[in-house]
Parts: structure tokens; C-alpha cells; sequence
């Protein structure tokens, strides 16, 4: 009885995705860390970036401010600044509310809108605003508190106005810059961004969010090199900015493919912001991608912890639990990647390369089916699929499957090695004799092909044919060529 031999190739998997391409370790899929999960085989960022709003305080416990007849509008707009400069900021709301129910004040009227911008009450803030800028029309400040009450209620037109306008008062105002920048961003108008953010790193060296908003700007606008000098100056500038480590990843896992760099990047920025679950799946594909399996199974589950309908996670960590040997949790893990997304091809594949692995080849088809179905053009399951047919005798299925791998990667030498032995087995010796020469010559050391050549020599009872064979693997794999000599007839062994 002719015993079946795996070819190393399929346990390695090695990957031979689509024809002529050689991707990765690992199928890639996820999203970006900008916005929600999206499957494939490349991401997409299609949304806005992780933003940092600007710093807003926090509301300390309230005490009652003293209340005196005869006080002023004055007298309470300045208690109202001792309030706010103590951050004190109900009681200098209360203070400022006072000073202008009894007079008009611009700066208790900005205050005012100052701390409802702080509360999110951005129509509140609004009110106060506009009264603020009609009582006194040179405070750029008040126009870009202005513009920020605008933006957070999305109505990009009038803030670009208001900052538009802070920047006629006082060109030199970093913060209207940088927020013009913003909007562009938003709308993603990624080249008009690019000259009122450079404005506001030169006119505020210091100005990390601005560095960060560029970077993406360049990002998006595919130069990437430009992104990555912004990103990391923004860094430099502010050590702890998680959104600027997660888009400096960005670029090195969408762009510019440098992996290493991304896992770096992923690592800082998730440390400092553990919110984002696209960023702790795109670091479990990295540290997947250089063998760091434990790593990427916890950034996987927290990617789960985090947004629970993610199959491209699960996926991951299922990758991540078959090279740890725990094929029990990869099977669970990529059915229910399975489960979320029922046409998701990666997770088919994994699951099929996991019963693979254990040898449960019958396991194995049902799951490389599927993959195939959704990706016909993946010559390494199919090679694996026609190996799970023959070890179950199922030599026509194999062999179809098997020639189609060879004709998608003509130079697959363990897909022919493979389908000769269909042939073989199904008695089309010519048709094996073809498959089997050509693996030879395309990789003259690839024992297990001479093997199969040999087994069928001694089946054409061509026995000097079957003794070069035999001789190629005494040099080549001396147990193999033992298995050729037991495979033949007395009458071929002198």
C-alpha cells in the first residue's frame, strides 16, 4: 500500500493568494483606524480621522458665589474671571450671566459661550457668541470660539466664516488655521487643507493637533513620506497624542507596507488610546504577520471587547490560535467569524487550513469549498483542497481542483507533483508522467515528485525507469527511495 505524503509547502502555508502574487504571511483584512471595520483583502479609510477636540476642563464642585446689592456689571464680570480663572466654571457662568442681565459685555458674553462650548451646549454657546463678536468685532479670539460652536453642530460654512473672519483681525492667530484645516478634512477636501494647516505650524511651532491634521491631510493625498515627517513631529512635539501614533500605523500598514514600523506604532498608540478597535486589530494582523502570536491574540479579543460584530478580528485571532497550537479555539474563532460575515473567504480559508493542519482532511473540504466559491482564483487552497480529495480517494475531485491550481501558477511545482498523483491513481499514466516531469523540471530535487514518478514506472512495469528513480532518491531522501524499493515487484529490485 502506497503511503500519502504531505508536501512541507502546504503545512508552511505558504500563501499563493491570486495568480502571480505573493502576498504577506497572512490574509489581511480589518479596516482602519479611522472608522468602522472593513473587510477584503485590502482595508479602506473612508471616514474622518480620530480626532482630538481642543482641551476642555473639568467642572470642579460647585460653591455659591457671595451676592451683594449694588454689585455692578463690572463687579460681577470680574468676579465672574476669578471664577473662571480658578476653573470654577459654574459659579463664573452664574457671575457672567449676572454682569449681562445687567449691562452688555463682550468678554462675559465670550465666557459665557467659552463654558457652554465646554458643556457640548453648543446652541447656548452659539448666542452668546454672536453677542460677544457684535459688541466687540476685533476679538479674533471670540470669533474662533465662534467657529468652534459651528463646527461641533456641523455647520462647516459659518465656522469657516468665523474663523475666516478671527484671521482678519489677527492674521497671526494660529488656532482659526488649524481649524480651517480641520474642516477641510471633514469634507474631505484633503488639498485645500494642506496650506491653512502649514500656516499654523509656522506660526506655532509648538502646535502638535496641527502637525497630526497634516499628516493626515498627506495621507490622504497618497504621500505618505510627507505623512509620516508629520505624524512623527507631532509626536515629537507630544509624546502621549495616541490618535497621531494610531495614523503614523496608518500610514506604514496602508501605504507604505513597512509592518514592522506599523506594529510599532500600534503599540505605542493603543497603550495611550484604548478606544479604537480597528487600531488593536490592525496590531494583531501586525504582530501576527512577525510571530508574535500571543501579542496579536489579546489585540484581537480587545478589537472584540471593543466592537463585538468584527469578523475580520475574530479571523485574526483565529490565525493567531492555530500557530499557537490551540486548533480547538482558531475553530471556534473563525465560525464565528463565519457566523458575522457567512461570505467572508479569509475565514473559510483559516478555518479549512486549521482541520488541515490536524489532518482532519474530510473536515478540511466543506470550509475550502466555500473559500473557493467566494475566491476562484487562490491556487494554494485549491492545491490544499485537491490534497484533502485525495487523501479521501476522491481522485476526479482532487484532480479538477489540483488543475486548476497549476493553471493559475504554472510554476506551482507541489500542485503538479500533487495532480500526478491523481493521475496516477485515477490510471491516466501519461497524464501523471506529464505532471510529474514537469515538477521535476521546474525543481530537479523535489524528492516526493521523484517518488511519484517512480510508483508510476513500476506501474507501466518500466523498470529502468523506476531504478533512476530509485537512484535519484537514495541521494536525494534515502527513506523515500526505501518506500520506492518496497512499492516494486521482486522482479525490478536487481
Amino acid at each position: 500500500m502506497i503511503k500519502r505524503l504531505l508536501a512541507g509547502l502546504a503545512l508552511a502555508g505558504a500563501l499563493f493568494l491570486t495568480v502571480g502574487v505573493v502576498m504577506a504571511q497572512h490574509d489581511m483584512g480589518g479596516g482602519s483606524t479611522s472608522g468602522g471595520a472593513t473587510g477584503g483583502a485590502t482595508s479602506t479609510r473612508s471616514s474622518t480621522p480620530v480626532r482630538r477636540n481642543p482641551i476642555r476642563r473639568t467642572t470642579p464642585p460647585r460653591t455659591s458665589p457671595p451676592v451683594r446689592r449694588g454689585v455692578t456689571a463690572e463687579q460681577y464680570n470680574a468676579q465672574g474671571d476669578e471664577f473662571f480663572k480658578a476653573e470654577k466654571y459654574d459659579d463664573a457662568l452664574e457671575a457672567y450671566q449676572r454682569a449681562v442681565a445687567l449691562k452688555p459685555i463682550a468678554s462675559a458674553y465670550y465666557h459665557i459661550g467659552w463654558i457652554y462650548n465646554d458643556r457640548d451646549d453648543f446652541d447656548n454657546a452659539l448666542s452668546a457668541l454672536q453677542q460677544s463678536v457684535r459688541l466687540n468685532p476685533n476679538d479674533a479670539v471670540a470669533y474662533s470660539e465662534l467657529g468652534y460652536s459651528y463646527r461641533n453642530l456641523k455647520q462647516y460654512d459659518q465656522a469657516l466664516s468665523a474663523y475666516r473672519q478671527a484671521i482678519s483681525v489677527r492674521s497671526d492667530y494660529a488656532t482659526p488655521h488649524y481649524q480651517i484645516g480641520w474642516i477641510y478634512n471633514e469634507r474631505d477636501q484633503f488639498a485645500q487643507a494642506i496650506e491653512p494647516l502649514r500656516r499654523a505650524t509656522s506660526l506655532k511651532a509648538d502646535y502638535p493637533e496641527a502637525y497630526q491634521e497634516l499628516g493626515y491631510s498627506y495621507y490622504k493625498l497618497n504621500r505618505p513620506q510627507e505623512a509620516i515627517a508629520a505624524y512623527q513631529q507631532s509626536i515629537q512635539l507630544k509624546s502621549d497624542s495616541g490618535s497621531a501614533y494610531l495614523g503614523l500605523g496608518d500610514v506604514y500598514y496602508y501605504q507604505t507596507k513597512q509592518y514592522k514600523e506599523a506594529l510599532t506604532a500600534y503599540r505605542a498608540g493603543v497603550k495611550i488610546k484604548d478606544d479604537n478597535p480597528t487600531a488593536f486589530y490592525n496590531l494583531a494582523w501586525c504582530a501576527n504577520e512577525f510571530n508574535e502570536y500571543r501579542e496579536a491574540a489579546n489585540a484581537a479579543r480587545q478589537a472584540i471587547t471593543l466592537q463585538s460584530n468584527y469578523p475580520e478580528a475574530y479571523a485574526e485571532l483565529g490565525f493567531a490560535k492555530r500557530k499557537l497550537n490551540t486548533p480547538n479555539e482558531a475553530i471556534a474563532a473563525y465560525q464565528q467569524a463565519i457566523s458575522q460575515k457567512p461570505g467572508y473567504g479569509i475565514a473559510y480559508t483559516g478555518l479549512g487550513d486549521t482541520y488541515f493542519e490536524m489532518k482532519q482532511f474530510g473536515q478540511a473540504l466543506t470550509p475550502y469549498e466555500q473559500a473557493i466559491r467566494i475566491s476562484p482564483n487562490n491556487a494554494r487552497v485549491r492545491y490544499n483542497l485537491g490534497w484533502s480529495y485525495n487523501d479521501q480517494s476522491r481522485f476526479t475531485e482532487a484532480a479538477a481542483h489540483l488543475a486548476e491550481a497549476v493553471v493559475l501558477k504554472p510554476e506551482y511545482v507541489e500542485a503538479h507533483t500533487e495532480l500526478g498523483f491523481s493521475y496516477y491513481k485515477m490510471h491516466r499514466l501519461p497524464a501523471a508522467l506529464e505532471q510529474l516531469r514537469t515538477a521535476i523540471r521546474l525543481k530537479n530535487d523535489h524528492a516526493l515528485a521523484h517518488l511519484y514518478l517512480g510508483y508510476v514506472y513500476i506501474e507501466q512495469k518500466n523498470k529502468a525507469g523506476a531504478q533512476s528513480e530509485y537512484a535519484v532518491l537514495k541521494r536525494l531522501d534515502p527513506e523515500k527511495a526505501q518506500q520506492l524499493y518496497d512499492a516494486a515487484p521482486a522482479n525490478m529490485r536487481n
